[in-house]
């Protein structure tokens, strides 16, 4: 029998009364619980992004029925706000995205746990989300942002294959960006206290899309 902490990050309804859980843990990574929906104890624990405890028994295929579990923190708060909302299904989908069954993240876990309780605080949560997206990238080795060009003292502004260029040394293809959305970019991507990102105005949302889908494939 396993015991982990965990983030539901969807329910997928499965052959009528059934459901599947995909539930994100700081050392499983992204695991896939099945649970009777007829369960009255476990109502609590098929809404997303309800944060709990996870007992489960592992087996040969790859989803595990759910023995018990005890619910954490069900951030209520996050479902009365729709923006915020939105922002936290984006986060889960990114996880879906990029982390796999046994891969071990506790600081990405860690993470999104408190980018989950911050987003009702925020006035414009995608802020949240974009940071979000920028740090997994980094987390997965997937993107290398500085303020300088990989081949040269002069500034970047563009993205390739995650590396930062300068615009005389840009390959084709890229995403190039202004002075004022690489400094965005910047903050995003290390500011360590949530003031500072709750001072940003705009963000460069679909670059940064385009960037998250150029580098997860």
């Amino acid at each position: 029998m396993e015991k982990s902490p965990g983030v539901l990050l969807q329910t997928i309804p499965y052959l009528g009364r059934q459901k599947i859980l995909k539930v994100f843990m700081p050392e499983g990574g992204l695991v896939s619980l099945i649970v009777k929906s007829a369960h009255p104890s476990w109502n609590a624990l098929t809404s997303p992004f309800c944060i709990a405890e996870w007992v489960y028994k592992k087996g040969q295929k790859e989803i595990y029925p759910l023995k018990d579990g005890s619910l954490s923190d069900g951030l209520l708060e996050l479902r009365q706000n729709y923006e915020a909302l939105l922002a936290a299904g984006s986060m889960a989908q990114d996880l879906i995205r990029t982390q796999l069954p046994s891969k071990s993240a506790p600081a990405l876990y860690e993470l999104f746990c408190v980018y989950l309780k911050k987003l009702i605080q925020f006035e414009k949560p995608a802020i949240l989300a974009a940071s979000f997206r920028l740090k997994l990238l980094q987390h997965e080795g997937l993107l290398s942002l500085q303020t300088g060009c990989t081949l040269c003292p002069s500034p970047a502004f563009h993205l390739h294959r995650g590396e930062s260029f300068c615009l005389s040394h840009a390959p084709f293809p890229g995403i190039l960006f202004t002075q004022e959305e690489w400094e965005t970019l910047q903050v995003l991507s290390f500011a360590r206290q949530f003031s500072i990102l709750q001072s940003l105005n705009s963000i460069p949302v679909e670059k940064i899309s385009l960037l998250f889908n150029e580098r997860i494939g």
